[in-house]
């Protein structure tokens, strides 16, 4: 009889045991809104730029004249900004799909397909391709620097794990492309023509997951960044082979910036973040201050991050241009 009872005990001890071990397990995958850091400094692992054609064009256009810049061009970017922040690897965020909007009589967008800019390997839903690879040169010099690139796409009404595994078995040879990323802002976007803003969905935890699962079959090494201004809009509680981007902008001060940010990198600690700074609208109240901006706000903002998380730092495309030069001066 007692035998009986230590049996039991022990049996209850095993499955105690086991519950607590699965429970631990899932907090990997699963965490409660809010996590918080260990209010240790963050760390910049990457330093980069944003890149997009029409992000490009608004920098490096002359007049009417506009030429995107060269590969040596762009790899010295991400050069330029990794040389900012001691120990860290020049960055891209790189948009390789672009929302087209679709209009009613009424002028108020009903859908979107998202329009690659490679051919497509097979007619998808929702999605166009292009005549041209557009990035390949690109991504084979990034290669061959060593950089880090984020394939991002702004995802419209198209099957999100159909369009990462099209874009990430396309430019799944580059050693230097290190996963996917969505702009959670475009995703199934819909607007009224009388509507100074639209809207977008938010973004489950299921669905992130099943991003994250799809670009882990084809590279276990990759990861996937989701994209917003705000939080409500990102997966509530799935963390796993995720990094948080901020794309905030309209501050009025670099302090406010700072928070805000160092509040976003506390919330998804211990996930990575990212942070895209340089807005226009950020430039006589933010960044246009410094004498170099690039490395100057960015290493202000990452001082004021408590939580440990590993940090990107991305300039935007937008106003590349003169953060690249003031970097030389």
């Amino acid at each position: 009889m007692k035998m009986k009872k230590v049996l039991i005990v022990l049996a209850l001890i095993m499955v105690t045991a086991f519950v607590l071990t699965s429970c631990d397990d899932l907090k990997d995958l699963f965490t409660d809104e809010g996590s918080g850091g260990n209010g240790e400094p963050c760390t910049v692992k990457w330093a980069g730029v944003r890149v997009s054609y029409y992000g490009m064009r608004s920098s490096f256009r002359v007049g009417k004249e506009f030429t995107f810049p060269s590969t040596s061009d762009l790899v010295g970017f991400g050069q330029k900004m990794s040389a900012c922040y001691a120990g860290s690897t020049g960055a891209y965020i790189l948009i390789v799909g672009t929302i087209s909007s679709i209009y009613d009589d009424n002028d108020n967008i009903v859908s979107g397909k998202c329009s690659l800019e490679f051919p497509l390997s097979k007619t998808i839903t929702n999605v166009r391709g292009s005549e041209d690879d557009f990035y390949e040169a690109y991504l084979t010099a990034m290669d061959k620097a060593g950089h880090a690139v984020w394939l991002q796409v702004e995802p419209g009404d198209a099957d999100l794990v159909t369009l990462a595994k099209e874009v990430m078995n396309h430019y799944k040879h580059h050693s230097c492309v290190k996963g996917f990323g969505i702009d959670v802002e475009w995703f199934e976007y819909r607007k009224k023509a009388d509507d100074e803003e639209g809207d977008s969905s938010k973004l489950s935890d299921s669905k992130a997951k099943a991003v994250v699962d799809a670009v882990r079959a084809i590279n276990p090494e990759y990861t996937v960044f989701v994209k917003h201004w705000d939080d409500n809009w990102l997966p509530p509680k799935y963390r796993d082979g995720l990094i948080f981007v901020n794309d905030s902008q309209y501050y009025d001060s670099p302090e406010e910036q700072r928070d805000d940010f160092a509040a976003w990198a506390e919330h998804y600690a211990p996930n990575p973040v990212m942070f895209q700074i340089g807005y226009s609208a950020d430039r006589s109240k933010v960044w246009g201050k410094y004498s170099n901006p690039a490395k100057e706000l960015g290493q202000f903002i990452v001082d004021g991050c408590k939580s440990g998380n590993d940090v990107g730092i991305i300039w935007v495309d937008f106003t590349l241009k003169e953060a690249m030069n003031k970097i030389n001066n």
